[in-house]
């Protein structure tokens, strides 16, 4: 009864990794100390920069906004190595999780392919998708471990496409 849930939880979770990926990586990977310093900077140099006359101290101004370009560049050029950084962390996320979630599943579809989720009475007939409902179980009037999988990944990607 236990491999139900597993299998359900599973399969959803693989639906749902790249969205996990998105609400965990900023958690992950955040701005750096530099940008985080240049912003900062850029913020303070701005006000100092809203405090002098242009008209009265042109030269102190045009210094003061080129040392906020200046600045700016050297922000655009960190996020930059933040942003390589960032697609690294995202990419190694996602796709590591998957592959964990991948091998987690066939570890299961592997040690219980001849398993049963559920069993019928009698009064049920599969017929003519019988045969593959519950392959490789070959029990009759049952719902097999891989076809369990199958199902749940399919309904568990449909609702992830849905869900925003």
């Amino acid at each position: 009864m236990y491999l139900i849930f597993v299998i359900s939880i599973l399969c959803l979770l693989m639906a749902f990794t790249s969205k996990i990926t998105k609400t965990v990586l900023p958690f992950v990977c955040g701005d750096s100390s530099e940008v985080k310093s240049l912003k900062k900077e850029i913020s303070q140099l701005r006000a100092d920069l809203a405090k002098i006359s242009m008209r009265d101290e042109y030269i102190k101004y045009v210094k003061c906004e080129r040392t906020v370009v200046a600045y700016e560049t050297k922000l655009n050029e960190a996020k930059g190595r933040d942003n390589v950084k960032r697609v690294v962390y995202e990419y190694a996320i996602h796709y590591g999780g998957m592959a964990v979630l991948a091998l987690c599943m066939m570890y299961i579809s592997f040690s219980y392919r001849y398993s049963t989720i559920i069993v019928f009475g009698s009064n049920f007939n599969f017929e003519p998708f019988g045969g593959l409902i519950n392959f490789p179980a070959k029990v009759p009037n049952s719902i097999s471990v891989v076809f369990w999988i199958v199902v749940n990944n399919f309904v568990a990607r449909t609702i992830a496409g849905y869900v925003k």
